[in-house]
């Protein structure tokens, strides 16, 4: 055990709480139902104790831990907000077209969405604490970065 392992293991300790607190508290309110949610906080439940159990195997043993850092937690904040905000204006438009369409099929859409954001919310864990390397395969490349952004080769 080093004090740079050290550190690493607490920066870690500190982003699983963190994304965890987060999840935990934007779940409840984004879960189209009970079932959905309690999916929903299994699976991130054991991906959280999988990432505390490699961060103590990096300590004590040395190795590959999960190296996180504040824009883990930050990038996942930011996304979290940014489902949230898309998931609060896709309400009030269903709310509005209720009224034009039947609250049936209102609901249906709801459940949909809501079950997508859902699995937008788990890719974001992932790539919080994984770097996208489990669904990367699964999802495909889901839109790399934009051009602007990319380095420029010289």
């Amino acid at each position: 055990m080093s004090g740079s392992g050290l550190i690493d293991f607490l920066i870690t300790l500190f982003v699983l709480c963190g994304t965890g607190a987060l999840f935990f508290i934007a779940i409840d309110r984004m879960a189209p139902d009970a079932f959905m949610n309690k999916i929903a906080k299994v699976a991130v439940g054991v991906v959280l104790c999988v990432v505390f159990l490699v961060a103590i195997k990096g300590l004590l043993f040395g190795g590959g831990g999960v190296a996180m850092s504040a824009g883990g937690i930050i990038g996942f904040a930011i996304g979290l907000l940014v489902i949230l905000v898309f998931l609060f204006l896709i309400d009030k438009a269903l709310e509005f077209f209720a009224a034009y369409i039947s609250e049936w099929v209102a609901g249906i859409i709801r459940y949909v969405v809501f079950a997508c954001a859902l699995i937008a919310l788990l890719v974001l864990v992932d790539r919080t604490f994984f770097a996208g390397a489990y669904t990367r395969g699964v999802l495909g490349d889901m839109g790399g970065s934009p051009s602007i952004m990319r380095q420029e080769r010289r």
